[in-house]
């Protein structure tokens, strides 16, 4: 049963994404590969509109900066948003390895992120 579970575990991936919506468009998913990806000192076109505030974590072990674009990619769609503006991301400091390996827990990459709604942009 316990490997059972770790294969469900990497199956699902390693990646959590919490959110705050400012603006329902849930009703026009956006496919993950139409989401359009800016990255932090990129300048965002002023029609762009705040669908929501997202936040990623996952475990720096089992985890990249892919992986984490992914899935902010992929939840910003499933919101509406056609673009990403990927505010930070960031591996854990090495105070929280420290801890992380003293307790014998995960030290997690993080990252900030806005889903927009850029009229226009395919």
């Amino acid at each position: 049963m316990p490997r059972l579970l770790t294969l469900l575990v990497l199956l699902t991936g390693c990646v959590h994404v919490s959110k705050t919506v400012l603006m329902d468009r849930s009703g026009s998913p956006v496919p993950k590969d139409s989401v359009y990806v800016y990255l932090a000192n990129d300048t965002i076109p002023n029609s762009c509109e705040r669908v929501a505030i997202l936040h990623a974590s996952g475990e720096q072990d089992w985890t990249d900066e892919g992986d984490m674009i992914d899935e902010l990619r992929s939840e910003a769609g499933k919101l509406g948003a056609n673009a990403l503006h990927i505010l930070t991301m960031e591996d854990a400091s090495t105070g929280e390895q420290v801890v992380a390996a003293l307790l014998d827990t995960e030290a997690d990459r993080d990252a900030e992120a806005l889903a927009l709604w850029c009229p226009g942009q395919s």
